[in-house]
């Protein structure tokens, strides 16, 4: 594949250390000389020292004919303008955008500008999962409903039951069950097993309840 990377910070290193070895064709676009001098000295891959909304620049990137370009400056205002250009005027069949302020996400996509990734959010979604026993994979709709990952344990309230028996609340929607090597499409009928890993879309008021169905039910007494 032919892949443009606008910015050359952090992210957009780390990105082109990833696609390199797989054999992609890179070209990493950024406005500082002192970057692009590093650049060029480290990576195998086209070096275009210039402004990245620049449509002489973005030409000699190659975006005419680029199978997707990923924008992660550090400025919101360039990733938009770099976004919309490469989307609407090159036609890029896959454009990608960092959102450093998350406030700004709403804008991104009203803008035509589908696929944006939040760093600022990605590191709290890490940091949540760690601390939690649930994992989040997204959020959906300006943290209006999350995606999540739980595991069905021997004692957990939803362990042995149907979907449809198991006691989800409206608002709340399994769809996918990883059990083993297998990953199924689950109806109503479908039995929850221990160690299943279950994918669970759940408006987020509705989280904590359902973490609870998954979480091992409590024994009091002797054993």
């Amino acid at each position: 594949m032919y892949l443009v990377i606008i910015g050359a910070g952090r992210v957009g290193k780390d990105l082109a250390q990833l696609l390199l070895p797989e054999g992609h064709d890179v070209v990493m676009i950024d406005n500082s000389e002192e970057v692009c001098e590093n650049l060029s000295r480290t990576f195998d891959a086209l070096i275009i020292c210039g402004d990245g909304t620049d449509l002489e620049y973005l030409k000699d990137g190659g975006l005419n004919k680029a199978d997707a370009v990923a924008v992660v400056t550090g400025d919101d205002k360039v990733n938009l303008i770099s976004a919309q250009l490469a989307k609407k005027l090159f036609k890029v069949p896959k454009v990608l955008a960092r959102v450093n302020d998350p406030k700004n996400e709403g804008v991104f996509t009203s803008l035509g500008i589908e696929h944006t990734i939040s760093t600022t959010r990605a590191s709290a979604l890490q940091i949540k999962n760690m601390v939690g026993g649930a994992r989040t994979i997204l959020s959906v709709g300006g943290h209006e409903a999350q995606l999540m990952d739980f595991e069905v344990s021997q004692n957990s309230p939803v362990a042995h039951k149907k979907i449809t028996n198991a006691g989800f609340p409206k608002g709340v929607v399994v769809v996918s069950i990883v059990r083993g090597e297998k990953t199924l499409i689950p109806d109503g009928e479908t039995v929850l097993k221990p160690a299943d890993i279950v994918t669970v879309l759940a408006r987020t008021k509705l989280v904590d309840k359902v973490q609870r169905m998954f979480q091992e039910k409590k024994r009091f007494g002797l054993v």
